[in-house]
């Protein structure tokens, strides 16, 4: 996740209907406290999550200053902090993506329309929205999935 020691890892989350509300937040966020902005995730009803981790008392001023302002452009939906989150928690917060020219490629042909859409929602990037990914037929999931695993943002897909 990052450098802090395991006692003192947090994962913060902001959740804001809308992009600009969430951009705001993550810049308050990295500008309050010392912490490091993993990410954004695009959800549901033009939901997005915003994501920090580091020490405790950093992520809570973070999530904290990140709050006041997404409420300020925005609606905030919800704020979360997990201090110390299992390693089970990381691994869906943060899923591994596997790499450019990986030597392995995935052959998406063995996979179920459910198993290609469950991958292509946790696919950061994908360039499909949720409605999309739900509508699309096994070809264009494929082709999407081929295309994000050629570019290095496929995620792998979940072992359970």
């Amino acid at each position: 996740m990052n450098e802090t020691l395991p006692h003192q890892k947090a994962l913060g989350l902001i959740e804001t209907r809308g992009l600009v509300g969430a951009v705001e937040a993550a810049d308050a966020m990295v500008k309050a406290a010392k912490v490091v902005l993993q990410g954004t995730e695009l959800t549901t009803g033009a939901m997005v999550v915003v994501k920090v981790t580091g020490e405790v008392g950093a992520v809570r001023s973070a999530v904290d200053a990140g709050a006041e302002a997404a409420k300020r452009v925005g609606e905030l939906i919800s704020t979360h902090i997990i201090p110390r989150p299992h390693d089970d928690t990381e691994d869906m917060v943060f899923p591994e993506t596997i790499p450019p020219g990986d030597d392995n490629p995935v052959d998406f042909s063995g996979f179920t329309v459910r198993e290609l859409r469950k991958l292509a929602r946790i696919t950061p990037d994908i360039g499909m929205s949720g409605r999309e990914i739900s509508s699309a037929n096994r070809d264009m999931l494929i082709k999407a999935l081929e295309k994000s695993q050629q570019a290095g943002t496929i995620c792998r897909f979940p072992t359970e």
